[in-house]
């Protein structure tokens, strides 16, 4: 029996050399490729919108273990060797930022998810410890009920922080290492 192709493999092309998937981008010039609105160098642009999307969704396609290619297939302007290398640096400098962005959020979502968490086993302490400590009573039975509900509560948001409401940010941040580490090669039409 054969092995079966899965989808993605139907989708991109794989390098024959380095066994890595291309991503293939289409632009007619170089420019395309960065925000036409923002002034800066290359090396210090936002990345285009569309691409931007275009390229996380290729990246959402292919599994985070196999390595990947940006491969931009230029059909209009004229082959510049430096401008594509500093295209090249910008677009590394831009996954680097993005990265770092991400690692930021995620490093703010362990601190917050800390606090929630040392906040619930304070309240779920003092619960337990004062419940031991007073006589029964029908409001202090209700306050000691409400600490304890709140200390779970809390409880509950730092393992919701931690494990699902921060898994977009740290898949995220996956595919960005992913773009920061994969080559980028430009592709020219043949003039006819």
């Amino acid at each position: 029996m054969g092995k079966t192709e899965k989808p993605y493999e139907k989708l991109y092309e794989k390098g024959k050399a380095t066994n890595s998937f291309i991503i293939s981008v289409a632009i007619e010039k170089y420019a395309y490729i960065f925000n036409e609105l923002d002034p800066a160098p290359f090396r210090k642009r936002d990345l285009d919108h569309d691409l931007r999307i275009y390229l996380e969704d290729s990246s959402l396609d292919i599994p985070l273990k196999p390595k990947i290619i940006l491969q931009f297939n230029v059909s209009n302007d004229q082959h510049d060797v430096e401008k594509e290398e500093r295209i090249k640096a910008g677009l590394k400098t831009y996954f680097a930022f993005v990265r770092n962005e991400l690692k930021t959020k995620i490093k703010r979502s362990r601190e917050k998810s800390a606090v929630y968490a040392l906040a619930s086993f304070l309240l779920l302490a003092a619960s337990y410890s004062l419940r031991t400590s007073f006589t029964e009573g029908t409001v202090l039975t209700t306050l000691f009920e409400g600490v304890n509900i709140v200390g779970w509560v809390f409880l509950w948001e730092a393992v919701s922080t931690l494990l699902f409401k921060n898994r977009d940010v740290r898949q995220r941040f996956g595919h960005y290492r992913r773009f920061s580490d994969a080559p980028i090669v430009f592709k020219h039409a043949e003039k006819s």
